[in-house]
C-alpha cells in the first residue's frame, strides 16, 4: 500500500514510528507534518510553516477565544462529543488567513509525492485536515482514516468535516471510545528513548530503604496530594523514601526513575500513561488506578492479566500497604511488566492491530473504483 500520514507535528515521535513500522512491513509510507517536532524527533517531511509557533499569534488567539478553549480533563462525564467551532468571526478570519498562507506550501509538498490521488489511503493524525476548515481532504477519492490521542478531543474537539469522511477511526485514549463508539481503542505505541538507562532492576532487601517514585506532570490530575499524604502516613510502617520526579529533563527523569524500587503513576479516571510504561519497561513494579470497565477491556484486549498493582483512590492506603507488603514478589512482577509492555505496547504490536483493517478498506476502495490488486 501507499500510505500518507498527515499530522500537525511528529508528537512524541508516534506518527513517524508508525510510518517506520509500516515501511518495515513493505508498505510505501510517508509522513507530512506542518512543523518540526519540538523534541527533535526524526522527521520525514516537516514543512516549517509560518505562524505555527509565533508567540504573538498565540496571545492573539487566546484573546480572541477567551474562555472557549477549555480542557476537558476526562470524557466519562461529558455526555457528548466535543466538536471544534470557531469562537467568533475574528477566529474565522484568523484561520482563513492562516489556511490561505499555508496551502501553497502544503500543495507543493503533495505534488512532490505525486499528489493525494497517488496514495491508497490517508491517515489524518488528530483528525486534522492541515487546514482548520477542511479543504485539503474535501474532494479526494482516497479513503480517509483518523486517529486520536493526547489532547485532540479534550481541548480542541473533533473537526467534523474530516471525521464525517473517515472510513475508520482508532484512538490511543480509552475514554474517547465512550463518546465515539465507532473508534477502535489501541494501546499506546511505546518505544524507550535511546537515552533510557540500561540497568537491571534490583528489588530492596528486608530492612532496606524503599525508594517509591512518583512523577506528576499535573499534580491535580495525577492525585499527587493524596498519594503523598498516604505515603507519608505509611512511613511509620515502612522505611519509605519518596522520590518526587518533576521539573527536570526527560533524560534526567528516566535516570531518577531507574533508581526507584516501585513507582506510583496516578489515581483517578485517566488510567495509566507513558510514565507507567516507562517504569514497567525498566522492570519496576508499578501502581495505578484503573476504572473497572477499562480493566475488563484491557483483559479482553491483551488476553492476559495486566501487571499493575491497583491503587484505588477510595482504598489508597490499603492498596499501597498491600503493594509494599508484597516486596518479595517485586522482581517477578517487574519481569511480567517488561514482557507485557513488549507484547502489547510495542509499535509492531500496535501496527499489527490496525493494519488489517486499513488493508481491507483500501481493497474495498479499489474494488469500488474498478482497480485490481495494484493501484
Amino acid at each position: 500500500m501507499k500510505i500518507l500520514h498527515l499530522a500537525v507535528e511528529n508528537f512524541a515521535g508516534i506518527p513517524f514510528r508508525l510510518v517506520q513500522e509500516e515501511r518495515r512491513r513493505g508498505h510505501e509510507s510517508r509522513l507530512i507534518t506542518l512543523l518540526p517536532s519540538a523534541q527533535k524527533y526524526e522527521e520525514d517531511i516537516a514543512l516549517r510553516l509560518p505562524w505555527s509557533r509565533l508567540p504573538q499569534l498565540q496571545k492573539v488567539r487566546s484573546w480572541i477565544r477567551g474562555s472557549r478553549a477549555q480542557m476537558i480533563d476526562n470524557l466519562r462525564h461529558q455526555g457528548r462529543v466535543k466538536y471544534w467551532q470557531p469562537a467568533n468571526v475574528l477566529d474565522v478570519f484568523l484561520f482563513r488567513m492562516r489556511d490561505a498562507l499555508w496551502m501553497p506550501t502544503i500543495q507543493r509538498a503533495l505534488r512532490g509525492l505525486g499528489g493525494l490521488e497517488s496514495f491508497d489511503v490517508i491517515i489524518a493524525d488528530g483528525g486534522h485536515d492541515c487546514t482548520r476548515f477542511p479543504r485539503l481532504l474535501a474532494e479526494t477519492s482516497v479513503p480517509i482514516i483518523t486517529c486520536y490521542y493526547g489532547s485532540d478531543v479534550r481541548v480542541r474537539g473533533i473537526i467534523d468535516g474530516v471525521q464525517r469522511r473517515a472510513r475508520y477511526t482508532w484512538t490511543f485514549e480509552y475514554d474517547h471510545t465512550l463518546l465515539l463508539p465507532s473508534a477502535e481503542f489501541l494501546l499506546y505505541p511505546y518505544t524507550p528513548p535511546v537515552y533510557a538507562p540500561k540497568v537491571e532492576y534490583i528489588p530492596p532487601q528486608q530492612g532496606d530503604t524503599i525508594r517509591v517514585g512518583h512523577a506528576p506532570t499535573n499534580r491535580a490530575a495525577k492525585g499527587t496530594k493524596e498519594i503523598m499524604s498516604v505515603l507519608r502516613s505509611l512511613q511509620s510502617e515502612f522505611p519509605i523514601e519518596i522520590i518526587m520526579i518533576e521539573g527536570v529533563s526527560h533524560r534526567e527523569a528516566l535516570h531518577r526513575k531507574a533508581t526507584c524500587h516501585c513507582f506510583i503513576d496516578q489515581i483517578g479516571e485517566l488510567g495509566y500513561g507513558v510514565n507507567a510504561l516507562e517504569s514497567l519497561a525498566m522492570g519496576i513494579p508499578t501502581a495505578v488506578e484503573l476504572m473497572p470497565d477499562f480493566e475488563r477491556y484491557l483483559q479482553e484486549y491483551c488476553g492476559e492479566a495486566h501487571p499493575f498493582y491497583m491503587c484505588r483512590r477510595k482504598y489508597l492506603e490499603d492498596d499501597l500497604r498491600a503493594m509494599l507488603n508484597d516486596m518479595a514478589a517485586w522482581r517477578e512482577r517487574g519481569k511480567q511488566g517488561q514482557r507485557w509492555v513488549g507484547n502489547h505496547h510495542s509499535v509492531a504490536a500496535v501496527v499489527e492491530r490496525y493494519l488489517p483493517t486499513v488493508e481491507q478498506i483500501v481493497q474495498q476502495s479499489k474494488n469500488s473504483l474498478g482497480f485490481g490488486s495494484n493501484r
